[in-house]
């Protein structure tokens, strides 16, 4: 297979997504365009083909970081209805099985020194603490304590994806029930 064959095969979505891997193995100062052009076998011009510059990759980087690892949760949460304890066993279910949390390090070392990054991270914090906040208001909790709730479970979810690599999914997964108990039991 020819260069030109392979270049019209990859897709504006393929950049993203070896732009994302790059950021999340070596972080945003190695997601360039001659490196990703690399790691991909294909010549740069596919990559101006896709995108104006290297700035378009990364906000199309950071919107997609949002969409895949925020509003995909959220949809899911929103297809299951029960009780809230079951939402969050369902919602902690998902993130954890799909890896939901596994870039946020990456994208917030990214934040720290970027500040359209930092912007967008602070936007998508919000937008995952209502949901969360409404979780813990549905289950019958005043605003404040909904709202203290809803953040413990936020930074112990965000603090999973930065120390606990070394436990297996499969635990992960098991402790869910007793988390999300935990988080809900009256005060």
């Amino acid at each position: 297979m020819s260069e030109k064959q392979k270049t019209k095969r990859l897709t504006r979505l393929s950049w993203i997504k070896c732009a994302f891997d790059t950021l999340y193995e070596d972080g945003i100062e190695q997601v360039r365009v001659e490196r990703l052009a690399k790691k991909l076998k294909v010549t740069k011009g596919s990559f101006y083909w896709h995108f104006k510059d290297r700035s378009e990759l990364l906000e199309a980087l950071i919107e997609y970081w949002n969409e895949e690892m925020t509003k995909t949760v959220l949809q899911n949460a929103e297809m299951f209805h029960g009780d809230p304890q079951k939402r969050i066993v369902s919602t902690l279910t998902y993130i954890v099985s799909n890896e939901r949390t596994k870039y946020d390090p990456a994208v917030r070392a990214w934040a720290n020194h970027d500040p359209k990054a930092k912007k967008y991270v602070e936007k998508v914090d919000k937008l995952r603490l209502t949901f969360l906040i409404a979780l813990f208001s549905d289950a019958g909790f005043d605003p404040e304590e909904s709202e203290i709730r809803a953040r413990m479970l936020y930074y112990y979810v965000l603090g999973e994806a930065y120390v606990t690599r070394k436990e297996s999914r499969a635990v992960r997964l098991r402790r869910i029930e007793n988390k999300a108990r935990i988080f809900i039991a009256p005060s």
